[in-house]
């Protein structure tokens, strides 16, 4: 099955996946449809999977947590230890957000989802991404935002695409409640300053937050970097 695999590849692609990927795994140059499509065509089982090697090109990965998802129908004890499993091989974004867009949990699931959050949000690197991608995935409407901010804070902040992956979660929710996340930007710049420029953009950036509220957000920005200089 790899081999066939492998014939999918294409040189004109490897550089630019490297490069969008930030990461040393090399690349086949397989576009995520294409993966997609070649996992629709295949059956899989967990001996199967088991034989599929990770971190050695990023597709092999991609495609690894998408057989996995496909064997989530029935999510017994072997999907969730190949799911914790995987997760600590997660290298990049394009991997992880892959992965965790193609999971399809079910409200009776939820709790052992949770779960497994909590611990990827104490985790480091891209497994904490994993984590709030899942988090704003699945539990936006399920969680109360105080809950949901006492998971955020514990998180080891400093590496882009968590801090990014944050920002897009903090943003997503002030799409839902934007007051609650408007009285707590002081505490986010307090947690990570980049994060917390990071959300203001992707506020105004997004056509669910009102043109008023755009403009109430710019006083921030402009406060924040008055401390920062006066700081530094």
């Amino acid at each position: 099955m790899l081999e066939e695999f492998y014939q999918l590849k294409d040189e004109t692609k490897v550089a630019f996946i490297t490069k969008i990927a930030s990461t040393n795994i090399p690349s086949l140059g397989i576009t995520i449809p294409k993966i997609k499509t070649f996992v629709k065509s295949h059956d899989i089982t967990y001996d199967t999977l088991d034989q599929i090697p990770l971190n050695q090109y990023i597709e092999q990965d991609v495609l690894y947590g998408l057989f996995l998802n496909k064997l989530a129908k029935n999510k017994d004890k072997a999907y969730y230890q190949h799911f914790l499993a995987y997760v600590k091989y997660l290298d990049n974004w394009i991997t992880c957000d892959t992965f965790v867009s193609s999971t399809k949990f079910k409200l009776a699931e939820y709790d052992q989802l949770y779960q497994i959050i909590s611990y990827l949000l104490k985790q480091e690197g891209i497994m904490t991404r994993c984590g709030l991608v899942l988090l704003k995935k699945y539990f936006i409407k399920e969680k109360p935002f105080d809950e949901i901010f006492k998971l955020i804070k514990t998180i080891q902040y400093g590496l882009y695409y968590v801090d990014m992956g944050c920002a897009w979660l903090l943003a997503t929710m002030a799409c839902f409640d934007f007051e609650y996340i408007y009285s707590h930007l002081d505490e986010i710049a307090s947690m990570s300053f980049f994060v917390y420029k990071k959300t203001i953009q992707k506020m105004k950036e997004s056509y669910l937050i009102t043109p008023f509220q755009k403009d109430r957000l710019k006083k921030f920005v402009r406060i924040a970097q008055k401390d920062r200089a006066a700081a530094s």
